[in-house]
């Protein structure tokens, strides 16, 4: 199979990924106003590490689990460190001002990919991704001095997040989907503990539920994410992701009443637009 195959069969992958991810989001904010972080990253991990450490069994692929040791933990603490910094900013800034934030990670993503994994880009890809940037400091005004510290800590965990997933891109060469989500899930239980701990608080038995379902719906959107990088180039997804400030504006606007400034209508229609034009592009290549 071609590339130009794999990049669009990753696609498909990446569009299941996208919808149990919309639902996910809608529960972390929810959470977030009155539950802890990291005791919310933890009950997530961890519920998703009971269903899948069974799976590995049972699928034989327990072994070898251990090799590549050092580069799996770095992935495991870049992942730790991206999934908390972005419930923490969920907990503090808008909905779309935090995808804003978040975009620049397919932007990071690629440079990463264009240099750690040699991936090619078509001048299309790279002027996508500035048309991307650009319409992202067009959304992006903060309005006073704290926003822009949450941006900066957001941004922050940007750079890890878009470095784990190059790692990920790396480790799928010789582990399986299954492999690398009990290391992610497993390992940010492992990590996130003594932070749970610590900042412990009682929570009723809908926040449990709630808290619960992010991990199931986390590894869901988990394996098809995973799944749609290990059959398309990193540099060909990154840009599409875009695509997620759409639910993302109406989810924030219809249940959380936060109304988007004209910017920001206006950078997701540029946005938009010009994913129409590149995969309409990729496709005729």
């Amino acid at each position: 199979m071609s590339i130009k195959d794999n990049n669009f069969n990753g696609l498909y992958w990446l569009i299941f990924n996208e919808f149990f991810l919309i639902v996910h989001v809608i529960l972390i904010k929810t959470l977030v106003a009155d539950s802890p972080i990291f005791q919310i990253v933890f009950m997530r991990s961890i519920s998703s590490s009971v269903i899948l450490i069974p799976i590995l069994f049972f699928t034989g692929r327990q072994k070898n689990i251990f090799s590549n040791l050092g580069v799996n933990l770095s992935r495991v603490v870049l992942s730790f460190l991206a999934i908390s910094i972005q419930f923490f900013t969920i907990s503090n800034i808008q909905l779309a001002q935090v995808s804003t934030i978040g975009y620049l990670r397919s932007s990071i993503m690629s440079i990463f990919a264009y240099f750690i994994l040699s991936e090619k880009q078509s001048k299309g890809r790279w002027l996508v991704l500035i048309i991307g940037f650009l319409s992202i400091l067009l959304v992006f005004s903060p309005e006073n001095q704290s926003i822009q510290l949450v941006a900066l800590i957001a941004l922050l965990g940007t750079c890890c997040g878009a470095l784990s997933t190059i790692v990920q891109k790396y480790l799928s060469k010789s582990f399986s989907e299954i492999q690398l989500m009990v290391w992610y899930s497993l390992g940010i239980s492992f990590l996130s503990l003594p932070f749970c701990l610590y900042f412990w608080v009682d929570v009723s038995f809908k926040e449990t539920l709630f808290m619960i379902s992010t991990g199931l719906l986390a590894t869901s959107a988990q394996y098809f994410y995973i799944r749609a990088f290990k059959l398309s180039q990193a540099s060909f997804l990154a840009p599409i992701q875009y695509f997620h400030i759409i639910p993302v504006l109406i989810i924030g606007y219809v249940i959380f009443l936060e109304v988007p400034s004209i910017q920001t209508l206006i950078g997701a229609l540029i946005i938009i637009l010009s994913l129409i034009g590149l995969l309409i592009w990729e496709k005729n290549r």
